[in-house]
């Protein structure tokens, strides 16, 4: 364990199991020591080795079990908020072994929620297609996606298994996709999802709700939701400030305008 006496001994500590990890001599998902063992080992009280472990646990390094000790997490993938349109290709680049399975491909009619998301008529036909992805053989994250089907006409002649959908709406529909629109909330797994992601019910998962808009009609040509597991992936997203500061003293200036004519307006009537 490294000096660093500037540092409190649990942060230490934290760094030094934290360096363990990364360098790869503690595995994913092995079982590290106990509390006491790690305090006999490095000499200090298990409160302190406790607070260390916390740390790390809070860091995502490490996970809990309970009724059964503590382990080195798995590497979550880090997805760019634009390569979550593409998860097949963001695999790729990752030298990620990925596979798919077609769970349903069948046609409905849009409901009023669908019809508002697609900005088609109540009742208009539209693709449903859920598809389960595979990272390194394990089930990852679940799509489903629903298209209209005057939009992605004969869908159901391409394998979908080894086709990537965004590459079909842009090579096969020639889709010129101008705009894509995402929000990310985090849920629980109800039954239907836990039972085809084939995890149990209640896991924690990370929901992605998409909308790809075609740049020819302004038109959206998909509406999806991904779920995704909390144990493998994670989102990064990028956002550039410069301008922010002005903008918001900007609008401070307005309001203080309109408070000022608002205070001068009822001076004037008394």
């Amino acid at each position: 364990m490294s000096s660093g006496l500037n540092k409190p001994l649990y942060v230490r500590i934290q760094e030094y199991i934290a360096e363990l990890i990364l360098t790869g001599k503690l595995a994913p998902e092995a079982k590290i020591q106990s509390e006491r063992e790690f305090s006999e080992e490095l000499g200090v009280s298990r409160m302190t080795v406790r607070r260390a472990l916390t740390e790390l646990v809070s860091e995502g390094l490490l996970e809990r079990r309970h009724g059964s000790g503590t382990y080195v997490s798995k590497p979550r993938v880090t997805y760019e908020s634009v390569e979550l349109v593409n998860h097949i290709q963001a695999m790729q680049e990752r030298n990620i072994a990925s596979a798919s399975q077609l769970l349903e491909f069948d046609e409905i009619v849009a409901s009023r929620r669908l019809a508002e998301q697609l900005d088609v008529e109540i009742g208009a036909p539209l693709y449903r297609v859920v598809i389960l992805r595979f990272a390194n053989r394990v089930p990852v994250i679940l799509e489903r996606g629903f298209f209209p089907c005057s939009r992605c006409p004969n869908l159901e002649e391409w394998d979908l298994e080894k086709t990537s959908l965004f590459d079909l709406l842009v090579d096969v529909y020639s889709a010129d996709l101008a705009r894509v629109s995402q929000t990310v909330e985090a849920i629980a797994a109800n039954e239907t999802v836990a039972q085809q992601l084939r995890v149990s019910e209640g896991f924690p998962l990370l929901k992605l709700n998409r909308t790809i808009y075609n740049a020819t009609n302004s038109k959206p040509i998909e509406y999806s939701q991904d779920f995704f597991r909390c144990d493998y992936a994670r989102i990064h997203m990028d956002i550039e400030l410069i301008g922010f500061e002005k903008r918001a003293q900007n609008q401070k200036e307005h309001h203080a305008n309109i408070m000022l004519t608002e205070i001068e307006r009822r001076a004037s009537e008394v």
